[in-house]
Formats: C-alpha cells, structure tokens, sequence
C-alpha cells in the first residue's frame, strides 16, 4: 500500500511485519503515567517535555464518545457517496472489512457538509475541542490551541511506526498529535503505541528516507527496525472509552498488528498547534486557510467535502495531467508542420 501525500503515516502496510517480532509490553496503566491538566498543568508539560507523551485518562464524556460512535452508525456508514480517505488522500465510497468495519478512516472530518452529517460532524468536533482537551494541548504548547487536521477510524488497519513531523508540523516541531478512544479499545483491535524519548533520538539514515518519501518503504522499514530493535522501550496503554493519549510531532508512534480483525477500534485522531504558530505539509502544498470555530477552539477547513472538489480530484486533474504530457508532442508536431 503506497500513502499518499496528505496522510500522516495511518494505513495498512506490509513493511510493519519487522515489528512482530518483538515482544510488545501493552501496559494497564502501569508503565506510563497519567496526568490530569486541569490539576497540574506544569507537571503534564514537564512529562511531556520529557517523555514525548503523556495519557489522560477520562479527558472526554463517555456519553459524548457515544454520541460520535452513533452519529456515524446513522449518518455516515449507510451513505454511499464519497469521503475523504487518509489512507489514499483521496475522495472515495467506503470498503468494508469481513466484519463490517470501515477499513479505511475518514479524514478532516470538519469538512463534512454540515447538512448532511450534522450529527456526526458536531460530536466529533465537540469530543476533540472539549474543555479538557483544550486544557491539555495549551498546557503543553504554552499557549492556546487551534485543531489543524482530523480523523475518524472505525476499524483496526495496522499503522506504521512514523512521525508526524515527516509529514505535517509547526515550527520547531511544535505540533502535537491526539487519539481519543471512543470506546473500550480491545488488545485483539492493535493498541496505539508510543516510544518514550524518541522525539530526541534520531533514527539512523532517517532524514534522508524522510526527504525523499516518507510514504515509501525504505522510511517504513528504517522506522519499524528501529522499533523492533532499538533502544528505546515500547509502550501501548490500554485504553478505555474517553481516554486520550497525546505525543509530540517528533515522537515515533504507530499501532499494533491487529490480532483479532472481529474487534473494532472506534476513535479519533487530532493534529493541533499554537494559535500564534504556522504550520505547514512537508509533502503537499499548503490548503485553505479557512477555518471554523466549535467550543471557541478554531479549526481549519480544507474544503475537501464538495462537488467541485470531487470534479477536480476525478476529472478535472487527470485530464490536466494528460495534456500536460502531450505538449512536448503537440510542439513537436507544430514545429514540424511549419518546417515542412
């Protein structure tokens, strides 16, 4: 499977197979601590600043989880149009696994018609703008957040270890990345993990993998050995509805193999920076600038959910693409003309 430019590093790959090998210590709430940044914000930057991450236990309502998991269930699953696909970056039906699971995750979900998907698009926006969170992302960034880039996961597809900063970040690597579980994330489902400390430790050769394709094997590979067989400790929290873990744009992060494709792993992923701060894709163009705004928390529209978006991505570019590579022909075929 090729990513391609928009994603951030989700999706399903056989390069990750390197990485099962190792025996995974998935922890209960042991290994790693967890910090509430309503009490002690300081000591949550600290932790971060240290380790790359930190868990949130109970950061978001159970019900309101809920309340995202059934807006999808009756306004997204049964509809047959196109989404915006992380996996392909582009606008595409959905694929279900055996299990019924949408294999592959809607991204920016804030770009959804707001007509059509109004339930399930408000509690999305409200889980990842809720108070708590917003407390979080500002105790560690220092000042006040706005949510840049989304996605909804139903199903359980590997993801690769990577970091975020190949593919989108702020300056500085200021960027933090946010995954909410939505419900009680079953082992069998492939737990997210981080690396501790991995965002001050450089991967052998990975610059150089990154600038040329951080979609391409050679960064996967580089990546998972270094996860396998590195230095540095694995942790996978179990994670129950409302929990969150939040990691740096420098920490390497990825899932676990699914072991048991019967189990879902319903959630939801936030990219968010400094509301002072830029931010910019490493492997695309900048989008729009444009941007919403649920519990006063500003989030950035792309403009992907739309008829025209469609036209350009299924017609109009690839027509363009096409006539960009016949004019070295048609000037040929002109010049040719006016010599004979």
């Amino acid at each position: 499977m090729s990513m391609r430019p928009a994603d951030t590093g989700e999706g399903t790959s056989p390069e990750v197979d390197v990485m099962q090998v190792r025996a995974w210590p998935s922890t209960d709430g042991g290994a790693e601590r967890a910090h509430d940044p309503a009490t002690d914000p300081a000591a949550l930057a600290a932790y971060f600043k240290a380790e790359g991450f930190a868990v949130i236990r109970g950061a978001v309502p159970g019900a309101l989880c809920a309340h995202a998991v059934r807006g999808f269930a009756e306004q997204v699953r049964p509809d047959r149009g196109y989404f915006m696909r992380h996996q392909s970056s582009d606008l595409e039906r959905h694929v279900f696994t055996q299990h019924g699971f949408m294999k592959y995750p809607i991204m920016n979900v804030q770009d959804l018609t707001e007509r059509r998907f109004t339930r399930f698009r408000s509690a999305c926006l409200d889980a990842l703008t809720h108070p708590k969170l917003q407390q979080t992302v500002a105790a560690i960034l220092g000042e006040p957040a706005r949510l840049i880039h989304t996605m909804y996961f139903d199903g359980n597809q590997t993801t690769w270890a990577h970091r975020d900063g190949s593919y989108i970040d702020a300056a500085g690597g200021q960027m933090i990345g946010l995954w909410l579980a939505l419900e009680d994330i079953h082992p069998g489902a492939g737990r997210f993990f981080v690396v501790p400390r991995s965002h001050v430790t450089a991967v052998p050769g990975e610059r150089e993998l990154a600038e040329k394709d951080p979609n391409g094997p050679a960064y996967k590979a580089a990546m998972a050995r270094f996860v396998a067989s590195g230095p540095l400790e694995v942790v996978a929290p179990a994670l129950r509805q409302g929990d969150i873990i939040v990691w740096s744009s420098r920490t390497i992060h990825g899932s676990l193999p699914t072991t048991d494709p019967a189990r879902s792993r319903k959630s939801l992923t936030g990219h968010y920076v400094g509301r002072s701060q830029k931010f910019g894709w490493q492997v695309q163009s900048p989008t729009s600038g444009r941007a919403t705004a649920f519990n006063d928390m500003p989030v950035v529209l792309h403009g992907q959910r739309n008829l025209r978006n469609l036209l350009r991505v299924k017609y109009v570019t690839p027509l363009r693409r096409r006539a960009k590579a016949a004019l070295p022909w048609l000037h040929a075929a002109l010049r040719g003309g006016k010599g004979g």
